[in-house]
């Protein structure tokens, strides 16, 4: 099967998040997997790792997804016409495919869920002030209109990343959590959604961390901001740290703009009292994963919502004990007290309880590190996604002859 996977992101030269990384999964999963994979992705031409698995790599200089998705139907159109793809996957996020499925209406496509803008914008929304609200009030009647701060509001008809997920042969979700959300919101056809989760196949570092036995240190890995549960991580804090005055904390990943000023300065002058058990790591390399991770016992990853969460299973795959959200795809990762912990999202005190009930039973740390560990590499491997990656892209080709046959 020949195999277009169109990503904006896609690791070395564009890596932003989890989208590249599952990007760069399934290529070289797909490419182990006997299969033909061209990669059409952002960034400067230079040296590309995935050649060593026989992907083809085509890069373009694009600083967003819009310039992007216009760049990629030449060089696409080149490869098609010489070899046709077989079948197309686009994300929904960015819409990244969708002009190339202009141009070629009849080849199958499937479109893969991460998480789309209006998600994104619900998810980080945070209810103003009363003195903001004001602000912004006045400030608009100054200018002679009357508005308000609300939450964000999205209407599926005008969404362009819904429309054009309506118009994929197959739609992928990692999780139930974003497929069940998208067909509601979004009307989606429950027939055409699969499910299966995203590959991870962890480096050998990760690998050769022995698992924690003990709480002395508490990691987060991630952007420093509100939808990840930073917040209430913070807020969790003193009251872990009067049970437990030794343990310490580590904040891994950048800092991103929150009120005023940034997130790490926020956390700073919220809890003064207690930065003598915090610490700052700032962003970090993929390199640098294993080492950053072998500092810390216990991964706490509270996020508002997530569609999957790779950094989850990563910190499962080093054998960290992981406390995950309970909102979202890493409550389907983690099977509840065997292979981690799940807390409600926006909820500091189950944070501190799930904390606490790990100091009063540290034999739990080491059990819930192997199950964890184990549970990545069954789920996750690529002997369990591979097949159900294959079927999907079939059951697209099935339905784009269906439909070219009306």
């Amino acid at each position: 099967m020949k195999i277009a996977l169109v990503s904006f992101e896609f690791p070395p030269a564009v890596a932003i998040g989890g989208i590249g990384t599952y990007a760069w999964e399934a290529a070289t999963m797909l490419a182990e997997g006997g299969h033909e994979v061209e990669v059409f992705a952002a960034g400067k031409e230079g040296p590309e790792p995935a050649e060593e698995f026989g992907i083809k790599v085509h890069r373009f200089e694009a600083d967003h997804r819009d310039p992007f998705r216009e760049m990629i139907v030449s060089t696409f159109s080149e490869s098609h016409e010489e070899k046709p793809f077989d079948v197309l996957e686009s994300p929904e996020l960015g819409r990244e495919g969708q002009l190339i499925a202009k141009k070629y209406p009849d080849l199958p496509r499937v479109i893969k869920l991460h998480t789309p803008s209006y998600l994104l914008e619900q998810i980080g929304w945070q209810k103003p002030s009363l003195a903001k609200q004001l602000r912004f009030t006045l400030g608009c009647l100054k200018k002679g209109k009357l508005a308000f701060l609300q939450k964000p509001e999205f209407a599926p008809e005008r969404d362009e990343e819904c429309l054009w997920t309506r118009t994929a042969d197959e739609i992928a979700a990692p999780s139930h959590a974003i497929g069940d959300r998208l067909a509601e919101d979004w009307s989606l056809e429950r027939d055409k959604i699969s499910f299966f989760p995203l590959p991870l196949t962890p480096t050998e570092e990760l690998l050769a961390l022995e698992p924690a036995t003990e709480l002395k240190t508490v990691g987060f890995l991630g952007r420093l901001e509100q939808r990840k549960g930073v917040i209430e991580i913070t807020k969790a804090i003193p009251s872990i740290l009067e049970r437990a005055p030794n343990l310490k904390f580590r904040f891994i990943g950048p800092t991103w703009k929150f009120g005023n000023s940034d997130m790490e300065s926020w956390i700073r002058e919220t809890i003064p009292t207690c930065l003598h058990a915090v610490e700052f790591v700032g962003s970090i390399t993929k390199d640098q994963l294993a080492e950053e991770l072998s500092k810390c016992d216990v991964m706490l990853f509270p996020s508002r919502w997530e569609s999957f969460g790779l950094v989850c299973p990563e910190s499962m795959a080093a054998g960290r004990a992981t406390i995950g959200s309970s909102s979202g795809g890493m409550a389907e990762i983690i099977v509840k007290d065997e292979s981690g912990l799940l807390v409600p999202p926006q909820d500091h005190g189950a944070i501190a309880n799930a904390l606490h009930s790990l100091i009063e039973q540290p034999e739990r740390v080491a059990e819930l590190a192997v199950g964890g560990r184990q549970r990545v590499l069954d789920f996750l491997g690529h002997t369990n996604v591979l097949p159900q990656q294959v079927a999907s892209y079939e059951k697209a080709i099935t339905r784009a002859k269906e439909r070219a046959s009306k």
